[in-house]
């Protein structure tokens, strides 16, 4: 199996002014997973796993594909309703895709429900996945899971995924931690990020020069405690 740490960006003023355009009410991270969200490629029959016609990236995804979407409550109006445990019911190998998009922490095996998304997919079919890492407890109902990137390439490799890649979602460790610690009076909110981000972005020119990406040793200290985690992987052709 072939799996790939990639290099996050480093932070600039206009990504962070584009981020910002997301809305204030939402975090780095979140903000960050939209603009991710939006620059998919997605076609075809698509499962959104975990999802619904309300979530906050709906308005995001690709207009081309067909999406079908479980959940197990009718909060994000998904067109079918899964208890936990119970099997998709969809098919082996129907769907050209799979997203799934901060749900798999709020899953206790979440391994089994891997497992489920990938029969459903096609042979060549990609999944996509959106889940925390640094990041605070959330229950939804309830929060059970947050894994390193080498659990990410077994599990995956396990599950018969010949080639996957892992993007580290974080602006710089000072936002990063913003989001840890939580965002301090909403008043001032604004304030507080902007002035984390601006660090970010001087620290980053003073200690990547030219560089792109958070790359190398210097870069790993970085997006090691990244608030979250972007997994892709393409399941194995016959």
């Amino acid at each position: 199996m072939t799996f790939t740490l990639q290099d996050p960006p480093l932070p600039s003023l206009a990504r962070f002014r584009a981020l910002r355009a997301y809305g204030a009410k939402e975090t780095m991270l979140r903000r960050m997973e939209l603009d991710l969200i939006g620059s998919l490629d997605l076609a075809g029959d698509v499962l959104d796993f975990g999802g619904g016609t309300t979530t906050n990236y709906a308005p995001f995804l690709s207009k081309g594909a067909t999406y079908r979407s479980v959940n197990i409550s009718d909060e994000f109006k998904p067109t079918d309703l899964v208890k936990v445990g119970d099997p998709i019911p969809f098919a082996d190998a129907h769907f050209d895709a799979v997203i799934t998009f901060n749900v798999l922490e709020h899953i206790h095996d979440d391994v089994a429900s891997l497992r489920e998304v990938t029969r459903t997919l096609k042979p060549g079919g990609t999944l996509h996945i959106i889940v925390p890492w640094m990041y605070p407890v959330h229950g939804h109902p309830d929060d059970f899971n947050r894994h390193t990137p080498s659990w990410w390439g077994a599990t995956l490799a396990d599950l018969g995924y010949p080639d996957a890649k892992l993007l580290p979602l974080v602006f710089g460790r000072r936002t990063s931690a913003l989001m840890i610690k939580g965002r301090g009076d909403r008043a001032i909110r604004g304030i507080v990020e902007t002035q984390a981000a601006l660090f970010d972005i001087l620290e980053a020119r003073a200690r990547f020069g030219g560089q792109a990406t958070y790359a190398g040793r210097r870069g790993e200290t970085v997006w090691s405690s990244a608030p979250g985690w972007y997994i892709t992987a393409r399941k194995a052709a016959p």
